[in-house]
């Protein structure tokens, strides 16, 4: 079995580095684009199954590649990017401008402490874990399924895939339209690969949740 995830397309808020969370912000023509592109790769994996966070910036991307792939793509809301509560909609530089006592207490312990009123790192991992569980236990070995996602959901399931502790989750990125892979072998599931981006090579630009 192999899950193919696909970092949704980027939004007008990546490229103003405005955390999203929950927010339904759409895709910008960019990423629309990132998100043919990452369907016209995908078109040779023969996948069996699409699912995707229903948040419409995934949604939007899980679409277009579903028409391209022949597939309905299945919401499961389990797939959601963290909730970020009061962090929606601002920058890093307000962040701290703002809830200074707050991003103290977050840089100590970034994995589990709460954004004000939304989820932890944790929390999110916890939810990832089991919607990848639900994926895992509905496919046969021989499968490949797609994911639709965001850059945090992803993230926090391959902290729990090679066991990297999640106070590092920083340190892994992922691009808009991005892929990765992992696949299930003897020993379990193996990161194979991540952030592949090479149907991406003139439409990569660094943004934010």
């Amino acid at each position: 079995m192999r899950l193919i995830f696909v970092r949704h397309g980027e939004t007008p808020w990546n490229r103003t580095l405005q955390y999203q969370g929950h927010a339904p912000v759409p895709l910008n023509e960019r990423g629309r684009e990132q998100a043919l592109r990452a369907a016209q790769r995908l078109m040779r994996h023969g996948a069996v199954a699409l699912y995707s966070s229903d948040l419409p910036r995934a949604w939007e991307t899980a679409t277009i590649i579903g028409m391209h792939l022949k597939l309905n793509p299945v919401a499961m809301p389990e797939w959601r990017e963290i909730d970020v509560g009061l962090w929606e909609g601002l920058t890093p530089d307000e962040l701290y401008q703002r809830f200074p006592d707050h991003m103290r207490e977050y840089d100590r312990d970034p994995a589990r402490t709460a954004r004000l009123g939304g989820e932890s790192y944790a929390q999110l991992q916890a939810r990832v874990i089991r919607a990848f569980h639900r994926i895992e236990a509905s496919h046969q070995a021989g499968d490949t399924i797609i994911v639709v996602s965001h850059g945090g959901s992803i993230r926090a399931l391959f902290c729990h895939i090679i066991g990297l502790d999640l106070a590092n989750f920083g340190k892994l990125w992922l691009d808009n339209g991005s892929l990765s892979e992992i696949v299930r072998g003897r020993s379990g599931w193996r990161l194979l690969r991540m952030n592949d981006v090479a149907h991406l090579e003139d439409l990569v630009v660094e943004g934010g949740e």
